[in-house]
């Protein structure tokens, strides 16, 4: 059975485990396998003993406890940490020590979580793999030559790895929920807008803000408990983001009646690999006989082809902004050769023109899909789908000036966007909550499926997957983790 974050937490509360052992434990596994893995990139030994050794302070004082204190955390590296080198792989940050907390590090610590150091991503979050031009590759902990998804993909390997038990992620195209899948963790993108993203990089320290749709945040843990503690912690507006509202985060109590789970497995008409499929039929079967009431069903007018338009257009207008004048260019010119059976890709660099007509398009094209999917999930609790044509893949160096690798989904061949992020921009798009659980191993690999819920309603998600997820088995171990 792996431990989660509210485990640790329970355990010092009681006084079954100091703060300071549960971080040596931590420190133990990063010194023996984060020399393989790659996943904590900058380690705070020094900070994290002295906060270790001040929550074990507090606990021996008594009262009333705070919900992580003394668990180890660790934090992605586009999150600024106050005193600790925050870099988002970006090369012209690469010595750079904030001053502030990043909101949600603010508030793990104001929870008393021991931050541990932070993860790898690749450059500005900008890929869904992982291979940083500071610190290299973050490797998969189920197979070293495999890509532990991106961006989070640190943060997914160390959660995996036992490296720390919880870290908060950023997601604008999967890269909470893909690292969560090729990991076996479980993963919350909660709904745009309800976590701040204040301190988060990009945008660059005093730069201008370019990104205004779709970019959400949570985190990944052991459990889905852990991501509803997460929750709680992390949502609310703070000083800075002045797009987050003030919506509570509130208990929710299911009806007291059958979950209802619609599911699907057709996007946009890509093909899923064995192992995502037996993974997929496995998790319909276990509701089933657990008296779930389910059906592959879609939403009526949620059309896939559209939502990889519109995603495409506003990513790339809105990225494109903030991204230098030459490079934009060059991306645009290097794009024409993009055919449109890369529909994703496609949108992508027609979005780089920073077309204003095409860029309002897409956003009225957004609120249609928001429509179709909420009125589809007035009738259902949640809607399942695979995170990924295929499991982890083979990890590469992504260069913009070479066509990345296509995807191997058995006999079948990707285009890269498409295979990676294909399944998951949708829900990026509409900016729904989504939760991604473990869904067993096929073959030595970990599968995963997300669950998606009402927007503004990610406690009811939460709930509902806290409901399900003992019958998907829960996180599995990595064998190379050991005890």
């Amino acid at each position: 059975m792996t431990d989660t974050a509210l485990d640790v937490a329970a355990r010092i509360a009681r006084g079954e485990t100091s703060a300071s052992d549960e971080l040596e434990r931590c420190l133990a596994r990063i010194r023996d396998h984060n020399p393989d893995i790659n996943a904590v990139v900058t380690l705070d030994e020094a900070g994290a003993r002295a906060a270790a050794d001040a929550a074990d302070r507090r606990r021996a004082e008594g009262g009333v406890l705070p919900p992580l204190l003394g668990v180890p955390v660790t934090v992605k590296d586009s999150f600024e940490t106050a005193g600790l080198l925050t870099t988002s792989s970006h090369p012209p940050l690469a010595r750079h020590v904030p001053a502030r907390d990043a909101a949600v590090v603010a508030r793990l610590r104001a929870a008393g979580a021991v931050i541990v150091g932070k993860t790898n991503l690749p450059e500005l979050a900008g890929t869904p793999q992982c291979w940083s031009p500071l610190f290299g590759p973050t490797r998969n902990p189920w197979d070293l030559a495999l890509t532990p998804g991106g961006s989070s993909g640190g943060s997914a390997a160390a959660v995996a790895m036992g490296f720390s038990y919880l870290d908060p992620g950023s997601d604008i195209g999967g890269s909470i929920r893909i690292p969560a899948a090729y990991c076996g963790v479980a993963g919350l993108k909660a709904t745009e807008n309800r976590i701040p993203r204040s301190g988060h990089i990009p945008h660059l320290p005093g730069g201008r803000r370019s990104v205004r749709h779709m970019l959400s945040f949570g985190a990944l843990a052991p459990s889905v408990a852990d991501l509803q503690c997460a929750l709680g912690l992390m949502a609310g507006p703070d000083d800075l983001d002045t797009e987050v509202p003030r919506v509570p985060v509130q208990p929710v109590v299911l009806p007291a009646r059958p979950l209802r789970v619609a599911w699907w497995d057709d996007f946009g008409g890509l093909p899923l690999c064995r192992r995502t499929k037996a993974g997929l039929t496995r998790t319909v079967a276990a509701l089933e006989a657990a008296g779930c009431v389910v059906e592959r069903r879609q939403p009526e007018g949620f059309d896939t082809l559209k939502a990889w338009q519109a995603y495409g257009w506003l990513a790339g207008t809105e990225i494109g902004l903030g991204m230098p004048a030459l490079a934009r260019r060059l991306l645009s010119v290097t794009g024409r050769f993009i055919s449109r059976d890369q529909p994703l890709a496609h949108a992508f660099v027609q979005g780089l023109a920073l077309d204003a007509q095409r860029y309002n398009r897409a956003l009225n094209m957004r609120d249609r899909l928001i429509r179709a999917l909420e009125r589809f999930l007035g009738e259902w609790d949640v809607w399942l789908c695979p995170v990924a044509p295929s499991v982890a893949y083979p990890q590469t160096r992504l260069v913009w000036w070479k066509r990345p690798p296509d995807i191997a989904v058995d006999d079948a061949r990707l285009p890269f966007v498409e295979g990676a992020i294909g399944l998951v921009t949708p829900f990026s798009l509409t900016g729904h909550p989504v939760v991604v659980l473990p869904a067993g191993v096929e073959d030595g690999l970990p599968v995963g499926v997300q669950l998606v819920g009402r927007r503004w309603q990610d406690e009811a998600l939460l709930a509902c997957c806290g409901q399900l997820e003992p019958l998907f088995g829960g996180m599995p171990r990595p064998p190379r983790r050991g005890v």
